[in-house]
């Protein structure tokens, strides 16, 4: 039902759209226009399904319908494991190997809390169509990470306070670098340096944590 709901809506709005676009401009217009008019319609009219066809919670690209409740995470009662965190700064340094991003978080008791993975890609800013922009979502000044309790994959990152913006955007690490950052695990609190220590350079991420 959901799916015929989508078709009809997409398919109503475009006609709508471009044909109230197309009476706008002048029968001399240039092509150039009536193409812009037609793809206008179409970006416009995925906006317009998304709204109608899916419920909250749904990306937006899927016709997937939300999880019920009971499939919420907070609801597998044992098998996920909920920590929440408050951040005051984080630095990224940008991947090398598809590893994904590396963050290093000031958390509010001066430890730094590493994350990595290529699920972190998710939260980062992105443009599609070089037209429509999705701001960054994570980190945030308060956050709540929640993990399978067995093989401690993040499962979802529920964003609270306000975005903060990486203070530093690092090149990948060298590939000695890299090896005594590997010892860092996703999720790992680092209490034997400062957060300055560890922007200082891939020099302060060697040694035991």
């Amino acid at each position: 039902m959901r799916l015929l709901v989508a078709a009809l809506s997409f398919f109503i709005s475009f006609f709508l759209l471009t044909s109230a676009f197309m009476a706008l401009l002048p029968a001399d217009a240039p092509q150039w226009q009536t193409n812009a008019g037609i793809f206008l319609g179409f970006i416009l009219s995925l906006f317009i399904t998304n709204k109608l066809a899916n419920v909250q919670g749904t990306k937006f690209w899927s016709l997937r319908r939300a999880p019920e409740p009971s499939e919420q995470p907070q609801q597998r009662d044992g098998l996920l494991v909920s920590t929440t965190h408050r951040a005051t700064r984080y630095f990224e340094v940008e991947e090398s190997h598809e590893e994904g991003p590396h963050y290093f978080i000031e958390l509010h008791d001066g430890s730094v809390l590493y994350m990595n993975g290529r699920y972190l890609a998710a939260y980062e800013p992105r443009k599609i169509l070089g037209l429509i922009n999705y701001p960054r979502k994570f980190p945030c000044t308060e956050f709540v990470v929640i993990r399978d309790r067995y093989e401690n994959n993040v499962a979802d990152i529920r964003c609270g306070g306000s975005v903060l913006e990486p203070e530093l955007v690092a090149p990948p690490f060298e590939e000695r670098d890299l090896q005594g950052v590997m010892t860092l695990k996703d999720g790992e609190i680092i209490t034997s340096r400062s957060y300055e220590e560890m922007k200082a350079g891939s020099s302060g991420l060697k040694g035991e944590v």
